[in-house]
């Protein structure tokens, strides 16, 4: 991935001299940019992601009869956007790859631009158009028959029943939520290594939100028995590498955690799993989840009795909450 993003000026310089057959390349190695087919040994920016797409966008869009490399160019930009918190956006670059005239979108490609739909109308606040378009994002990976080489980078089934088990808790049908996120994580549980390798990053996610949706609906025996595995998931090469997404996902985990403790009549182990969570939240991309990790901590120490402590706390909280 490096070497390739090193060595961009190349297909450009490619494309200026020659561009019937430099813009193909240059749109091709842009795409790979965008979405590299093994993120954890560097993992592009969201602004360098979407800068890439958009220039693709505009190579292929340049080059006559490149439809296909025009529709997956939008579909990564669609992708790109939902990366940079830009959802409005991103619904309507989804909406005109699904549209470009003469487009032969595959299935893979479909399924794809319609899960970055979910996820950016969900971003948007439009539970009810995300909830539809997750469901039909979800049917589509079911249907297609085993993808391409080419095809692989573009999404997965468990990745998307993790959004639409997102958007399902986001519509408050917490159950069916649930139950969504137990059949991805048994797909998760089926596969081999080198599937699970495409999938690093769901994995980890949909075991912490199995055990906040199990939380929930009260389900607190069945969270801590989802929970080590959770931890596990969060640990390792993964939590090094995406350090912004992993270290809150892991201080909501320990809070769960922590309540589920609580709820079983199990304060020592509690306070363990509180205490571990303000730890973490005080570390750089957690601060977000200090509140949250304090709040839980000090609930603890009351119930164990340990007044002052628990005061304490909850003035660090107060003090935050003002700032």
């Amino acid at each position: 991935m490096g070497l390739v993003r090193i060595l961009l000026p190349l297909p450009r310089a490619a494309a200026r001299l020659a561009p019937a057959q430099g813009g193909p390349l240059l749109g091709a190695v842009l795409l790979h940019c965008v979405m590299p087919g093994w993120v954890l040994l560097w993992i592009p920016s969201a602004a360098r992601r979407l800068a890439w797409a958009e220039e693709a966008v505009a190579v292929y869009g340049s080059l006559p009869g490149r439809t296909d490399g025009l529709c997956r160019a939008q579909a990564l930009r669609a992708y790109a956007l939902v990366l940079n918190n830009r959802e409005e956006e991103a619904c309507e670059a989804a909406d005109a790859a699904l549209a470009l005239p003469d487009a032969r979108l595959s299935p893979a490609l479909t399924a794809f631009v319609t899960h970055q739909r979910a996820q950016a109308l969900l971003g948007a606040g439009r539970i009810d158009e995300a909830v539809t378009a997750a469901r039909e994002s979800a049917e589509l990976y079911r249907a297609r028959s085993a993808p391409g080489r080419r095809e692989r980078l573009f999404g997965t089934l468990p990745g998307a029943l993790r959004t639409y088990g997102l958007v399902l808790a986001a519509a408050g049908r917490r159950q069916e939520s649930v139950a969504v996120y137990e059949e991805c994580a048994a797909l998760l549980a089926a596969m081999s290594l080198r599937e699970s390798a495409r999938v690093a990053l769901v994995r980890p996610r949909v075991l912490a939100e199995l055990v906040g949706g199990l939380v929930a609906l009260e389900r607190y025996e069945d969270a801590l028995g989802v929970g080590p595995e959770a931890r596990e998931a969060a640990r390792g090469a993964i939590a090094w590498s995406v350090p912004a997404i992993m270290l809150p996902l892991r201080v909501r985990l320990l809070i769960d955690l922590a309540r589920c403790h609580s709820a079983t009549g199990d304060p020592a182990e509690a306070h363990a799993c509180a205490a571990e969570a303000v730890a973490e939240a005080r570390r750089p991309h957690g601060a977000a989840e200090l509140p949250a990790a304090l709040d839980c901590l000090a609930d603890v120490l009351g119930q164990l009795g340990r007044t002052e402590k628990e005061l304490s706390a909850r003035r660090e909280l107060a003090e935050l909450l003002e700032t």
